[in-house]
Protein backbone atom coordinates (compact mmCIF):
# COMPACT_ATOMS: atom_id res chain seq x y z
CA UNK A 1 0.00 0.00 0.00
CA UNK A 2 1.25 3.80 -0.69
CA UNK A 3 3.02 5.09 2.04
CA UNK A 4 0.26 7.14 4.15
CA UNK A 5 -3.21 6.05 1.89
CA UNK A 6 -4.99 5.09 5.19
CA UNK A 7 -5.12 8.11 6.44
CA UNK A 8 -4.58 10.81 3.87
CA UNK A 9 -7.29 11.68 0.96
CA UNK A 10 -4.20 12.60 -0.79
CA UNK A 11 -1.15 10.93 -0.18
CA UNK A 12 0.72 11.43 -2.96
CA UNK A 13 0.67 15.17 -1.93
CA UNK A 14 2.32 14.48 1.23
CA UNK A 15 4.46 17.86 2.31
CA UNK A 16 8.21 17.19 0.63
CA UNK A 17 9.68 19.67 3.18
CA UNK A 18 8.99 21.57 6.55
CA UNK A 19 6.80 23.84 4.95
CA UNK A 20 2.75 25.52 5.50
CA UNK A 21 1.43 27.85 7.44
CA UNK A 22 1.52 27.41 11.19
CA UNK A 23 -1.34 27.53 13.46
CA UNK A 24 0.28 30.65 16.04
CA UNK A 25 2.83 32.77 16.95
CA UNK A 26 3.13 30.35 20.24
CA UNK A 27 5.94 27.83 21.80
CA UNK A 28 6.55 25.71 24.20
CA UNK A 29 9.64 23.37 25.41
CA UNK A 30 10.10 20.46 26.90
CA UNK A 31 12.80 18.99 29.25
CA UNK A 32 12.60 15.39 28.31
CA UNK A 33 15.28 12.45 27.75
CA UNK A 34 17.29 13.61 24.42
CA UNK A 35 16.07 16.96 24.52
CA UNK A 36 15.18 19.91 25.41
CA UNK A 37 12.70 20.04 22.26
CA UNK A 38 10.75 23.45 21.14
CA UNK A 39 7.67 23.39 19.48
CA UNK A 40 6.73 26.51 17.30
CA UNK A 41 3.67 27.46 15.26
CA UNK A 42 1.19 26.76 18.11
CA UNK A 43 -1.89 28.26 18.60
CA UNK A 44 -2.95 29.42 22.18
CA UNK A 45 -5.37 26.19 22.60
CA UNK A 46 -2.93 23.91 21.63
CA UNK A 47 -0.41 24.78 23.98
CA UNK A 48 -3.06 24.80 26.61
CA UNK A 49 -3.51 21.15 25.52
CA UNK A 50 -0.28 20.08 26.09
CA UNK A 51 0.57 22.06 29.23
CA UNK A 52 -2.53 20.14 30.75
CA UNK A 53 -0.69 16.75 29.60
CA UNK A 54 2.81 17.24 30.03
CA UNK A 55 2.77 20.28 31.85
CA UNK A 56 5.62 19.30 34.74
CA UNK A 57 8.21 18.54 31.69
CA UNK A 58 7.95 22.35 30.38
CA UNK A 59 10.60 24.39 30.74
CA UNK A 60 10.65 28.06 31.66
CA UNK A 61 11.86 30.39 28.58
CA UNK A 62 15.10 31.05 30.57
CA UNK A 63 15.49 28.04 30.95
CA UNK A 64 15.35 26.69 27.93
CA UNK A 65 17.59 29.39 26.73
CA UNK A 66 20.38 28.62 29.24
CA UNK A 67 20.10 25.08 28.15
CA UNK A 68 19.77 25.77 24.36
CA UNK A 69 17.63 24.00 22.09
CA UNK A 70 18.88 20.39 20.85
CA UNK A 71 15.54 19.67 19.01
CA UNK A 72 13.01 22.18 17.01
CA UNK A 73 10.12 20.80 15.70
CA UNK A 74 6.97 23.67 13.87
CA UNK A 75 3.19 22.72 14.05
CA UNK A 76 1.71 23.73 10.49
CA UNK A 77 -1.90 23.87 9.80
CA UNK A 78 -3.69 20.85 7.12
CA UNK A 79 -7.03 20.88 6.48
CA UNK A 80 -9.50 18.17 7.30
CA UNK A 81 -10.80 17.19 4.13
CA UNK A 82 -7.01 16.32 3.59
CA UNK A 83 -7.83 13.83 6.13
CA UNK A 84 -9.76 9.81 5.64
CA UNK A 85 -12.50 9.53 7.92
CA UNK A 86 -11.86 6.34 9.53
CA UNK A 87 -14.21 4.16 11.91
CA UNK A 88 -12.04 3.67 15.28
CA UNK A 89 -14.39 0.89 16.45
CA UNK A 90 -12.35 -2.93 17.08
CA UNK A 91 -9.27 -1.22 15.17
CA UNK A 92 -5.71 -1.28 16.70
CA UNK A 93 -4.06 1.79 15.94
CA UNK A 94 -0.81 1.97 14.42
CA UNK A 95 1.11 5.08 12.72
CA UNK A 96 2.30 4.44 8.66
CA UNK A 97 6.37 5.25 8.27
CA UNK A 98 8.07 5.82 5.81
CA UNK A 99 12.23 5.86 6.59
CA UNK A 100 14.86 7.44 4.22
CA UNK A 101 18.34 7.98 4.91
CA UNK A 102 17.88 11.67 5.08
CA UNK A 103 14.23 12.12 6.23
CA UNK A 104 11.36 10.18 7.96
CA UNK A 105 7.38 10.91 7.21
CA UNK A 106 4.70 9.65 9.17
CA UNK A 107 1.29 9.33 8.87
CA UNK A 108 -1.32 8.97 11.54
CA UNK A 109 -5.11 9.98 12.82
CA UNK A 110 -5.29 13.48 11.94
CA UNK A 111 -1.89 14.21 11.41
CA UNK A 112 1.20 14.15 9.24
CA UNK A 113 4.47 14.22 10.02
CA UNK A 114 8.35 14.61 9.05
CA UNK A 115 11.87 14.37 10.82
CA UNK A 116 14.58 15.71 8.51
CA UNK A 117 18.43 15.81 9.24
CA UNK A 118 19.93 18.54 7.50
CA UNK A 119 21.61 20.67 10.13
CA UNK A 120 20.58 17.99 12.52
CA UNK A 121 17.35 16.65 13.42
CA UNK A 122 13.97 18.80 12.94
CA UNK A 123 10.55 18.25 13.01
CA UNK A 124 7.35 19.02 11.52
CA UNK A 125 3.34 18.10 12.39
CA UNK A 126 0.83 19.05 10.73
CA UNK A 127 -2.56 18.54 11.84
CA UNK A 128 -6.15 20.24 11.29
CA UNK A 129 -6.61 20.33 15.19
CA UNK A 130 -6.79 23.87 16.57
CA UNK A 131 -6.49 22.38 20.00
CA UNK A 132 -9.42 20.51 20.85
CA UNK A 133 -9.55 17.53 23.90
CA UNK A 134 -7.81 15.64 20.79
CA UNK A 135 -4.80 17.75 20.15
CA UNK A 136 -2.88 16.06 22.91
CA UNK A 137 -3.08 12.67 21.63
CA UNK A 138 -2.56 13.88 18.17
CA UNK A 139 0.79 15.61 19.31
CA UNK A 140 2.14 12.86 21.59
CA UNK A 141 1.93 10.20 18.96
CA UNK A 142 4.32 12.77 16.49
CA UNK A 143 6.66 13.29 19.74
CA UNK A 144 7.14 9.81 20.55
CA UNK A 145 8.58 9.54 17.49
CA UNK A 146 11.05 12.57 17.20
CA UNK A 147 12.05 11.11 21.06
CA UNK A 148 12.83 7.69 19.42
CA UNK A 149 14.84 9.21 16.77
CA UNK A 150 16.33 11.63 19.14
CA UNK A 151 17.64 8.71 22.11
CA UNK A 152 19.12 6.57 18.63
CA UNK A 153 20.99 10.02 17.47
CA UNK A 154 22.25 9.79 21.50
CA UNK A 155 23.90 6.45 21.50
CA UNK A 156 20.00 5.50 23.81
CA UNK A 157 16.71 3.93 22.59
CA UNK A 158 13.76 4.15 23.37
CA UNK A 159 11.85 1.18 24.82
CA UNK A 160 8.61 -0.27 25.14
CA UNK A 161 7.99 -1.82 28.36
CA UNK A 162 6.93 -1.03 32.21
CA UNK A 163 9.84 0.27 34.30
CA UNK A 164 9.56 0.64 38.08
CA UNK A 165 12.06 1.92 40.67
CA UNK A 166 13.11 0.63 43.97
CA UNK A 167 15.89 1.07 46.23
CA UNK A 168 17.35 3.60 44.39
CA UNK A 169 17.51 1.06 41.11
CA UNK A 170 15.53 0.58 38.53
CA UNK A 171 14.40 -2.90 36.57
CA UNK A 172 12.48 -3.16 32.75
CA UNK A 173 9.78 -5.24 31.87
CA UNK A 174 9.74 -6.41 28.56
CA UNK A 175 7.82 -8.73 26.55
CA UNK A 176 4.96 -9.14 23.96
CA UNK A 177 1.68 -7.68 23.58
CA UNK A 178 -0.21 -9.04 26.46
CA UNK A 179 2.52 -10.54 28.21
CA UNK A 180 2.01 -8.63 31.72
CA UNK A 181 3.80 -5.26 31.59
CA UNK A 182 0.62 -3.06 33.19
CA UNK A 183 0.18 -6.13 35.50
CA UNK A 184 3.99 -6.22 36.57
CA UNK A 185 3.86 -2.59 36.90
CA UNK A 186 0.06 -2.86 39.15
CA UNK A 187 2.14 -5.56 40.91
CA UNK A 188 4.97 -3.30 41.73
CA UNK A 189 3.06 -0.23 42.44
CA UNK A 190 1.08 -2.25 45.66
CA UNK A 191 5.03 -3.28 46.89
CA UNK A 192 5.41 0.68 47.03
CA UNK A 193 8.05 0.77 44.42
CA UNK A 194 7.77 3.67 41.42
CA UNK A 195 6.16 3.11 37.97
CA UNK A 196 8.23 5.49 35.72
CA UNK A 197 6.44 4.64 32.96
CA UNK A 198 3.96 1.25 31.86
CA UNK A 199 4.73 1.87 28.36
CA UNK A 200 7.95 3.61 27.19
CA UNK A 201 10.90 4.66 28.91
CA UNK A 202 14.33 5.85 27.87
CA UNK A 203 17.26 3.73 28.25
CA UNK A 204 20.88 4.99 28.11
CA UNK A 205 24.60 4.91 29.05
CA UNK A 206 26.32 6.30 31.46
CA UNK A 207 29.67 5.58 33.40
CA UNK A 208 27.52 3.99 36.32
CA UNK A 209 26.04 1.78 34.09
CA UNK A 210 22.56 1.32 31.66
CA UNK A 211 20.44 4.03 33.14
CA UNK A 212 16.72 4.04 32.71
CA UNK A 213 14.94 7.47 32.36
CA UNK A 214 11.10 7.83 32.89
CA UNK A 215 9.27 9.40 29.85
CA UNK A 216 5.91 11.36 30.42
CA UNK A 217 4.35 8.34 27.37
CA UNK A 218 2.19 5.92 29.16
CA UNK A 219 0.04 3.24 29.04
CA UNK A 220 -3.27 2.29 31.25
CA UNK A 221 -1.89 3.44 34.23
CA UNK A 222 -1.48 6.97 33.11
CA UNK A 223 1.31 9.62 34.58
CA UNK A 224 2.23 10.81 37.84
CA UNK A 225 2.35 14.21 36.01
CA UNK A 226 5.81 14.70 37.28
CA UNK A 227 9.39 13.96 36.11
CA UNK A 228 11.75 11.67 38.05
CA UNK A 229 15.24 10.49 39.20
CA UNK A 230 17.32 8.48 36.63
CA UNK A 231 17.75 5.17 37.80
CA UNK A 232 20.44 2.61 37.34
CA UNK A 233 19.15 -0.63 35.75
CA UNK A 234 19.42 -3.68 38.61
CA UNK A 235 17.67 -6.18 35.90
CA UNK A 236 16.02 -6.30 32.64
CA UNK A 237 13.12 -9.11 32.34
CA UNK A 238 11.51 -10.91 30.11
CA UNK A 239 7.76 -11.28 31.26
CA UNK A 240 6.22 -14.53 30.87
CA UNK A 241 3.14 -15.81 32.81
CA UNK A 242 3.12 -19.08 34.61
CA UNK A 243 1.36 -20.53 37.57
CA UNK A 244 4.45 -20.18 39.49
CA UNK A 245 6.88 -17.21 40.41
CA UNK A 246 10.79 -17.95 39.61
CA UNK A 247 13.56 -16.17 37.56
CA UNK A 248 15.79 -17.99 34.80
CA UNK A 249 19.44 -16.20 33.50
CA UNK A 250 19.19 -15.23 30.24
CA UNK A 251 22.42 -14.79 28.20
CA UNK A 252 23.55 -11.49 26.25
CA UNK A 253 22.56 -12.28 22.61
CA UNK A 254 18.69 -12.93 24.39
CA UNK A 255 18.75 -9.36 26.02
CA UNK A 256 20.08 -7.63 22.46
CA UNK A 257 17.16 -9.77 20.74
CA UNK A 258 14.52 -8.81 23.19
CA UNK A 259 15.63 -5.08 23.21
CA UNK A 260 15.42 -5.05 19.88
CA UNK A 261 12.31 -6.37 19.43
CA UNK A 262 11.12 -3.66 22.18
CA UNK A 263 12.62 -0.67 20.30
CA UNK A 264 9.63 0.82 18.69
CA UNK A 265 9.68 3.29 15.49
CA UNK A 266 13.39 2.83 14.54
CA UNK A 267 13.47 -0.98 14.56
CA UNK A 268 11.84 -0.94 11.44
CA UNK A 269 14.11 1.92 9.95
CA UNK A 270 16.78 -0.30 7.56
CA UNK A 271 18.79 2.99 7.20
CA UNK A 272 18.91 3.44 11.07
CA UNK A 273 19.16 -0.48 11.77
CA UNK A 274 23.34 -0.70 12.40
CA UNK A 275 22.93 2.22 14.46
CA UNK A 276 20.27 0.78 17.03
CA UNK A 277 22.66 -2.23 16.61
CA UNK A 278 25.34 -0.83 18.07
CA UNK A 279 23.45 1.46 20.97
CA UNK A 280 22.06 -2.13 21.94
CA UNK A 281 25.85 -3.48 22.07
CA UNK A 282 26.28 -1.06 24.15
CA UNK A 283 23.89 -1.12 26.66
CA UNK A 284 24.19 -4.09 26.98
CA UNK A 285 27.96 -4.57 26.28
CA UNK A 286 28.66 -7.75 28.34
CA UNK A 287 26.86 -11.22 29.57
CA UNK A 288 25.16 -9.76 33.04
CA UNK A 289 25.83 -5.91 32.80
CA UNK A 290 23.10 -5.31 32.84
CA UNK A 291 21.68 -8.79 34.71
CA UNK A 292 18.98 -10.00 32.42
CA UNK A 293 16.15 -13.05 33.46
CA UNK A 294 13.22 -14.34 31.79
CA UNK A 295 10.59 -13.84 35.16
CA UNK A 296 7.63 -16.12 35.20
CA UNK A 297 4.81 -14.71 37.29
CA UNK A 298 2.04 -15.28 38.58
CA UNK A 299 -0.77 -12.26 39.55
CA UNK A 300 -0.37 -12.51 43.27
CA UNK A 301 2.43 -10.82 43.71
CA UNK A 302 4.60 -13.26 45.11
CA UNK A 303 7.33 -12.55 42.54
CA UNK A 304 8.28 -9.67 44.77
CA UNK A 305 10.33 -10.95 47.25
CA UNK A 306 12.51 -12.64 44.55
CA UNK A 307 13.24 -9.68 42.56
CA UNK A 308 13.80 -7.86 45.57
CA UNK A 309 16.44 -10.56 46.87
CA UNK A 310 18.08 -11.50 43.47
CA UNK A 311 17.69 -7.84 41.58
CA UNK A 312 17.71 -5.00 44.09
CA UNK A 313 19.99 -5.91 46.44
CA UNK A 314 22.88 -3.59 46.26
CA UNK A 315 25.54 -5.92 44.30
CA UNK A 316 24.12 -7.40 40.95
CA UNK A 317 23.98 -11.02 40.73
CA UNK A 318 27.13 -12.90 38.61
CA UNK A 319 26.33 -13.78 35.65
Amino acid sequence: MTFGAAFLAHPDLFPARRGGATWGACEVTFALPGGPYRFAGLAAAQVEAVRARFGAYIKGMGDADAAGVAVESLVFRMAEEEFREIDTRGWEYGLDLDPAPAAVRLAGLRLAGRLDWRSGLSGALWTPDAGSDSFAGIFENFFRVLTAYRLLEQGGVLVHGAAVAAAGRSLLALGRSGAGKTTFARLALARGAEVLSDDLNALRRAAAGTMVEKLPFTGDLGDSASPSDVFPLAALLRLEKSPDDELVPLGRAEAVGLLLACSPFVNVDPHRRETLLANLGTLVPSAGDPPVWALRFALTGDCWPILERQCLRSTPPAS
